[in-house]
């Protein structure tokens, strides 16, 4: 989840901080959860589970409920294999953060 508390604590388009988002979500996510923040930025938005992802590129301007999504496979090939190292290259350099105090990882 990207940290963006660097913009006076609103994001650019006016959206919620991911503090909001986490003391929101935060009691209804299972213990097996792991959230970690990140300052990268975002040329997508990547959802993983195992050996599938959802992948929502961003277009400048547009909400993400209007611009296209993946559903990638392992069996994919490089299509997934890409993916899978951009997510982990940001989620090795991302900070944990407990789902019970947002401000931790900080």
């Amino acid at each position: 989840m990207a940290d963006t508390t660097g913009l006076r604590g609103r994001r650019r388009d006016g959206g919620p901080t991911a503090g909001r988002v986490l003391a929101y979500y935060g009691d209804r996510m299972p213990a097996s959860v792991e959230v970690r923040l990140h300052d990268t930025p975002l040329y997508n938005s990547i959802y993983r589970f195992d050996d599938e992802m959802i992948v929502n590129v961003h277009a400048y301007g547009v909400l993400a409920a209007y611009t296209p999504t993946m559903h990638l496979r392992r069996i994919d090939g490089q299509f997934f294999h890409t993916y899978v190292e951009s997510y982990e290259r940001v989620w090795a350099s991302a900070r944990p953060v407990s789902l019970g105090n947002p401000e931790e990882g900080r």
